[in-house]
């Protein structure tokens, strides 16, 4: 039996009980952390909760996908250990298809998504947010513009844009001032007058942590200020509506903090 358990967006409080339950059950632990950040100490903590080893496995060997279902039997449960909700990363989609193909029997257990949170704590009405975005972590000879196309598709549409901070296989996070800088690099490169200094952004960070920040405010002013905390995550608004208005000005930031 293979379970993918999700560990929600925080740390190990923001399992439920079946997910607990399951876990002291299984014979064998891994986890992955590549998709989000937990807070430190997580994996630590719930080592002593199930009595067992917790194995921390790299994107690529999840990607592999042989260690961890060659370590499914008739005898043994195992189960991955997921940051956030199992299923939103298409590595863990594949995991599945792959331990069907072998008749290894599954189970998903569901924990807290950044992508319900985020739009919630935003205030912003969740049917009105077109296609999700990821800004990539720019590299030498890696500079795609794609995001600014997606998000210019959903403005056209009076859209909402979530936009997903890259977190690569070494651990490291696009900060959100470097993402906004690669935007404007995006808007300087296509020039269609979506993204300026002027534009508003609504910057949400470690949400559901007990430091989490809600920020509303404009790029540069964004860029000035101290907001670089990890995770996070940016939302580019489309037209608001008065509620969505209303809520955001409780969270906005004139100047640099």
């Amino acid at each position: 039996m293979l379970y993918l358990i999700g560990i929600g967006i925080c740390d190990e409080t923001d399992m439920s009980l079946r997910a607990l339950e399951v876990l002291k059950k299984c014979s064998i632990v891994f986890a992955e952390s590549y998709t989000s950040i937990l807070s430190e100490g997580t994996l630590s903590r719930l080592e002593k909760l199930c009595k067992k080893k917790i194995k921390l496995l790299k994107r690529a060997d999840v990607e592999n996908e042989k260690e961890i279902l060659s370590a499914c039997s008739d005898d043994a449960s195992v189960c991955l250990l997921v940051a956030g909700d199992p299923l939103i990363a298409t590595t863990h989609v594949s995991l599945l298809l792959a331990a069907q193909k072998k008749n290894i029997p599954t189970k998903v257990i569901h924990s807290s998504s950044i992508l319900s949170a985020a739009i919630g704590e935003s205030g912003l009405q969740a049917y009105r947010f077109g296609k999700i975005v990821t800004i990539p972590k720019w590299k030498p000879n890696y500079t795609p513009s794609s995001p600014y196309d997606t998000i210019q598709e959903n403005l056209s549409r009076n859209l909402h844009t979530l936009l997903l901070l890259d977190l690569d296989e070494k651990g490291e996070h696009l900060e959100p001032k470097e993402a906004l800088r690669e935007l404007l690099s995006m808007e300087e490169e296509k020039k269609k007058g979506i993204i300026l200094h002027t534009t508003n952004f609504v910057l949400l960070s470690r949400v559901g942590w007990p430091t989490q920040r809600r920020i509303y405010s404009s790029l540069a002013a964004l860029l000035d200020g101290h907001t670089d905390d990890l995770p996070a995550i940016l939302i580019l608004p489309a037209k608001l509506h008065f509620m969505e208005e209303e809520f955001l000005a409780e969270f906005a930031m004139e100047s640099g903090l």
